[in-house]
């Protein structure tokens, strides 16, 4: 473990090195790239934001994190705004491209050598820490809450969120499988009202700590609403996405064994899960759908007895009725009266009911149309 630590060190040392050496003809690149987000900056904007665009990715394969309070951080928040949340979730990915494409031509570093995984790794998860620092300078200006969740010390939704948007679009350039996972306690409320609600927040707190350690790296763990933890799987399908889940929810069941002193009873703890996902992003998917997705699937393995997983595969030509209510946004009992009205047209795989991508737009354009 200690070697792999020196020679990924080494790995993201050179790598940023590379980066650095290359600035001047990345910068041009860069920028015409980033310009078609929209008439945000003029020429010599653009061609500053991808300098510093350039440098952040620099300093975070080298250091492998990102302050927030960095002088070139604090430089960052120059351009945003005048460039909002999504357009620099953009830029940045485009410059993650560039540079991963730059690189992969290189014959120390590149796609053929073997640290190209340690390389094109450190890459994507230099994207992150600049959205991460990027979103925690504004949680400090607005005295929101902290990108990191203090009791679980796992990523918060709104940086989770970033993450999702992020890898989805990394997902369909390159028509890569992806995977997410919602773990769910079952009858927490309950163990709060019993044992005390500190007992709540220790099994959230191990919880995460089982989190960090079971998934891998450059998986991104989030903590999500109240007693939910959502993981992201990137380049992951949806089988091996729903074999991680059973692993971690047994491992849940067997280590967070929670015994009550004064009552002399042992209350097992256990998690409803879902695993959704993709094995090829094939069409854009919204981020909002994704989540939608997992939420419901997991208000399903609470129904159908806890301490279960529902897997649900996200087709690129149909939704969910969950999924279209987040389309369409409506609740999924106003979907299920179009179904049974006839305005929307269903067809059943396995359990669930699908609503074909073409039958919701053209009710969609319909209803725009009156």
């Amino acid at each position: 473990m200690e070697d792999y630590v020196s020679v990924s060190g080494d790995v993201r040392s050179r790598t940023s090195a590379l980066i650095r050496e290359r600035q001047e003809a990345l910068t041009g690149d860069v920028a015409d790239a980033i310009a078609r987000v929209g008439d945000v900056l003029d020429a010599d904007g653009w061609r500053g934001c991808a300098e510093l665009l350039l440098r952040l990715f620099a300093t975070s394969v080298d250091a492998g994190s990102l302050d927030a309070q960095s002088a070139t951080m604090r430089d960052l928040a120059h351009y945003a705004p005048p460039l909002n949340t999504r357009q620099l979730l953009n830029c940045v990915h485009q410059t993650e491209r560039i540079i991963l494409d730059e690189l992969a031509l290189d014959s120390r570093l590149g796609a053929t050598s073997e640290p190209w995984g340690i390389v094109a790794h450190a890459i994507r998860r230099a994207t992150l820490e600049i959205l991460g620092a990027h979103a925690e300078q504004i949680a400090l200006r607005s005295g929101a809450a902290s990108v990191r969740d203090p009791l679980t010390t796992l990523i918060t939704s709104p940086v989770f969120v970033l993450a999702l948007s992020h890898e989805i679009e990394r997902a369909l350039r390159h028509q890569h499988a992806l995977a997410l996972l919602l773990f769910d306690i079952d009858d927490l409320a309950r163990i709060n009202r019993e044992q005390g609600w500190g007992v709540g927040d220790r099994i959230l707190e191990r919880m995460g700590i089982l989190a960090r350690r079971f998934f891998r790296t450059h998986d991104w763990v989030a903590r999500h609403g109240d007693d939910a933890i959502a993981v992201l799987l990137p380049e992951t399908t949806v089988d091996q996405a729903a074999i991680l889940a059973g692993r971690f929810r047994e491992m849940v069941q067997h280590r967070l064994v929670q015994q009550d002193h004064k009552t002399d009873t042992t209350t097992l703890v256990t998690v409803s899960a879902a695993a959704v996902g993709t094995d090829h992003v094939q069409s854009e998917i919204d981020a909002a759908v994704v989540m939608q997705e997992a939420e419901a699937a997991v208000l399903r393995a609470k129904f159908y007895g806890r301490n279960r997983i529902e897997r649900v595969a996200l087709l690129p030509t149909s939704l969910t009725i969950f999924g279209a209510a987040t389309i369409l946004e409506t609740t999924p009992h106003d979907v299920a009266n179009l179904v049974r009205a006839g305005k929307l047209k269903v067809t059943r795989r396995g359990r669930h009911f699908h609503i074909e991508r073409d039958h919701l737009d053209a009710y969609r354009k319909q209803t725009r149309d009156h």
